[in-house]
C-alpha cells in the first residue's frame, strides 16, 4: 500500500536526489542518515529500516512489564491531565493498530497531547492547523488525528523521516488525504489533511499556524534550521497561536556543534504558559540498565535509566513578527 501511494513514491524521489540544503543538516543527522535506510531495490522492492525510535511490538515479555511499572513511576503526573485518560486509551488502541508496541515513546506522545488539549480548554482554544517540527515515524501526528478527525496537519521533518510518517498515516488510517509541499500548489492545503513538508519548504506553506509542536527533535538541528522554524512560527503567529516544545537542556552533536535550548530564538515579550523541566521525561525502564540512573546506598538500581541530560519543555504564544 505504501509503494503505491503517490506521496510515498515522490518522496522516495526526494530521498534518492539528495534535495535537503546542507544548513538544514546537522552532524547528528548525517551520521544518522547513514543508519536509516531508506531505498529502493534492483528488483522493485522498498526497504525501510529506521533506527531508536523504539516502536517495535515484538518485546520480551518483561519488558513489556517494566513499560508497564515505567507508566505507574508517572503517574503522580499522568494523573494531572483531565484529558490523559482518554487519549492513552486513543494511543494504545493506536498503537495495536499499527504495530506499536506500548514502549516510552508511544506514552510520551499520549502525555504530550494531553498537555496541550488540557491547555485548550483551559484557554478556550479550539486549534485547526498544527504544525509538527520532528515528528519521527509519525505516531504523534496519527495519534493527534485520531484524536482531532477535522485538523489539518503540516508535518515538517527531512525526506528520510517523512517516508516513515507517511506509513505511518496510512497505516492509521488507509484513506486519509496526504499531500507534499511544494507539489501540487497552491491549493494542496483545500484537499489533504496531512500535508508533508521538506525544512527548505517552509515558507509555501500557505496557513497560519494554531499550534506548533516539536517533541526532543530541535536539539539535533542546525542552528539556522532552528532559527528558520522560529521566524517561519512568529510570520505565523496569531493571537490564538501557541509553541509547545520538548528538548534538552543542552546537546552537544557529533560534529562538536553545541545545541542549547536557552539560545533558541526566544523573545522577552513571548507570553509563556508552560516552563520548566518537563515532568514526564525524567526517566524510563529497560532491560539494558545504563550509567545514568537511580542509586540507593550507591548500589544502581538495575532498569531504571536517566535520560542524556535534562529535558525542559516550554509552550508559548510567540511574538508575531511581519514578513
Amino acid at each position: 500500500m505504501l509503494k503505491a501511494h503517490p506521496v510515498a513514491q515522490r518522496l522516495m524521489e526526494l530521498v534518492q536526489t539528495g534535495t535537503v540544503p546542507a544548513a538544514h543538516v546537522s552532524s547528528y543527522w548525517e551520521e544518522m542518515g547513514q543508519r536509516i535506510v531508506v531505498e529502493v531495490r534492483a528488483d522493485g522492492n522498498w526497504v525501510l529500516q529506521d533506527v531508536g525510535i523504539g516502536h517495535s511490538a515484538t518485546m520480551h515479555p518483561v519488558e513489556r512489564l517494566l513499560h508497564v511499572i515505567e507508566r505507574l513511576s508517572y503517574l503522580p503526573v499522568s494523573s494531572r491531565l483531565r484529558s490523559y485518560p482518554a487519549i492513552w486509551r486513543l494511543a494504545k488502541q493506536l498503537a495495536q493498530e499499527t504495530a506499536c508496541g506500548l514502549t516510552f515513546d508511544v506514552w510520551k506522545y499520549a502525555m504530550v497531547l494531553a498537555t496541550i488539549v488540557d491547555h485548550c480548554q483551559q484557554q478556550e482554544l479550539s486549534p485547526k492547523t498544527f504544525a509538527l517540527i520532528g515528528d519521527g515515524n509519525g505516531f504523534f501526528g496519527a495519534l493527534l488525528r485520531r484524536y482531532h478527525r477535522q485538523c489539518t496537519i503540516y508535518s515538517i521533518d527531512l525526506p528520510k523521516s517523512l517516508v516513515f510518517q507517511v506509513r505511518m498515516h496510512v497505516a492509521a488510517d488507509a484513506t486519509v488525504p496526504l499531500a507534499l509541499l511544494p507539489d501540487g500548489l497552491p491549493r494542496v492545503h483545500e484537499r489533504a489533511q496531512v500535508v508533508l513538508v521538506a525544512p527548505q519548504h517552509l515558507d509555501q506553506i500557505p496557513d497560519t499556524i494554531d499550534f506548533a509542536v516539536s517533541v526532543a527533535s530541535m536539539q539535533e538541528m542546525t542552528a539556522f534550521s532552528i532559527a528558520s522554524y522560529f521566524t517561519f512560527l512568529r510570520r505565523r503567529s496569531q493571537p490564538h497561536s501557541r509553541f509547545y516544545c520538548i528538548s534538552r537542556l543542552c546537546k552537544e552533536l557529533p560534529g562538536g556543534e553545541v545545541c542549547r535550548f536557552e539560545d533558541y530564538p526566544w523573545a522577552l515579550d513571548d507570553e509563556v504558559f508552560l516552563n520548566g523541566v518537563c515532568p514526564f521525561y525524567t526517566h524510563s525502564f529497560s532491560l539494558h540498565t545504563s550509567r545514568q540512573g537511580p542509586r540507593v546506598l550507591g548500589w544502581r538500581i538495575p532498569c531504571v535509566n536517566y535520560f542524556d541530560g535534562v529535558h525542559v519543555h516550554r509552550l508559548v504564544h510567540l511574538t508575531p513578527e511581519q514578513p
